[in-house]
């Protein structure tokens, strides 16, 4: 394994000697560069020059490896090359896909004025649809069920003849609930309503065909590529498309201005062929380093609640709570030997609760208790049981302090 991957992921199986960083935890914020992606990007920051747009030896260099990596970007969600538009992460392509598709329907003349989206939408998508309001948008934000999933008869009922975008995330950056995504799009397509799926947690970490929808959102560096490079999926047979929401030149088929980062991009094709030639074994592996640990937790008789426990979600995806424990007091106290989170890295460090904890309709002491966990494609067998015995007597301590019990 590379050294850096190494000591980002955690050494030992005590996670002490030998290993400079705590075992890394937080794959929901970011995931540790894949050594693929890291040895494609090497050759770009240093021997390697040239703008993939320039018509010389070297932009042809540049561009031919943008256009290997848009193919095995492409590949990875089952779409035409053609339908791939790099940007700089997701929530560059969120804002494409919502204010861009916003700003066509406009220029179209579209009497649609309806935007629907879930109450547990990452800010980015739930901050640009809710920005369009003033343009006389107007924005549905459909509720989930106490495990984390969209209902299907409330998404009915709210996407009209009056719905322009329906936009919906595939997965959960919180709780890793799996959301009926083609069933909503479904739904929508018979209303006459474009489909936005923001894939970027999910891609790469489940199957995923990108073809029932007319948009796709994605992230590198939520499939072990580089930061700083995203990507926005166009479907072919999409009624139309978005509008630029940027100004400059006519990259990325005018859709997203600006000179192309080739290292970055040679980073995320590579991340996306890997994800894609892995995915069976990275899903099993991570679901049973997740199951390792909660049978950890368990075994040392901790008492917790895992959020979204009935519904479909990411393997490897942990988020629960630990009565009487506070998250921020936990976090910091194993913070030595593992890193884990309180919710989405977004709003970390804000005093306002996550407004997906508050969806699922937990209470005021419960969302101050969760804690999220990602045990990845990196992760080991013993970074589980190190987990679960860090967690454990910082548990048993916090909770002896409150008065609490473990049963």
């Amino acid at each position: 394994m590379h050294d850096s991957l190494q000591d980002f992921s955690g050494a030992g199986a005590d996670g002490r000697a030998g290993n400079p960083r705590p075992v890394y935890l937080d794959g929901h914020a970011t995931t540790p560069l894949a050594p693929e992606s890291h040895a494609a990007m090497e050759p770009w920051w240093h021997a390697q020059a040239g703008n993939p747009n320039s018509p010389h030896r070297h932009g042809q260099y540049a561009d031919a490896a943008v256009e290997a990596a848009r193919g095995h970007v492409a590949a990875l969600i089952g779409a035409m090359p053609g339908e791939i538009h790099f940007t700089s992460g997701a929530t560059e392509a969120n804002n494409l896909a919502i204010v861009g598709s916003a700003l066509a329907a406009l220029a179209r003349g579209e009497r649609r004025r309806g935007i629907v989206v879930s109450q547990i939408e990452h800010k980015s998508v739930l901050n640009a649809a809710h920005a369009l309001e003033r343009d006389g948008f107007t924005v549905t934000e459909l509720p989930v069920t106490n495990k984390g999933v969209i209902a299907l008869e409330r998404a009915s009922a709210a996407i009209s003849d009056d719905t322009l975008l329906v936009s919906v995330m595939a997965a959960n950056n919180e709780i890793g609930a799996v959301q009926p995504v083609a069933e909503i799009a479904d739904i929508a397509r018979a209303r006459g309503a474009l489909v936005h799926v923001d894939g970027a947690q999910l891609a790469g970490k489940l199957p995923f065909v990108a073809g029932s929808f007319d948009l796709v959102s994605l992230s590198s560096h939520k499939m072990y590529g580089p930061m700083g490079i995203g990507a926005l999926y166009v479907s072919g047979a999409a009624p139309y498309r978005p509008r630029p929401i940027l100004y400059g030149g006519d990259q990325e088929g005018g859709l997203r201005p600006g000179t192309l980062p080739t290292p970055l991009i040679a980073g995320f094709g590579a991340a996306a062929k890997v994800a894609a030639e892995r995915l069976d074994a990275d899903i099993r592996h991570s679901a049973a380093l997740a199951g390792r640990f909660e049978e950890e937790l368990r075994s040392r008789q901790v008492r917790f609640i895992r959020h979204g426990s009935n519904a479909a979600r990411l393997p490897g995806s942990v988020s629960m709570a630990f009565e009487g424990v506070d998250a921020n007091e936990l976090i910091a106290m194993v913070s030595a030997e593992i890193s884990i989170s309180e919710g989405s890295a977004c709003q970390s460090g804000q005093i306002t609760h996550s407004h997906v904890l508050r969806a699922i309709e937990l209470s005021d002491n419960l969302i101050k208790s969760t804690v999220r966990l990602y045990f990845g494609r990196y992760n080991t067998t013993d970074h589980a049981v190190l987990a679960a015995v860090s967690i454990a007597s910082a548990v048993r301590r916090l909770q002896g302090r409150t008065g609490d019990f473990l049963q």
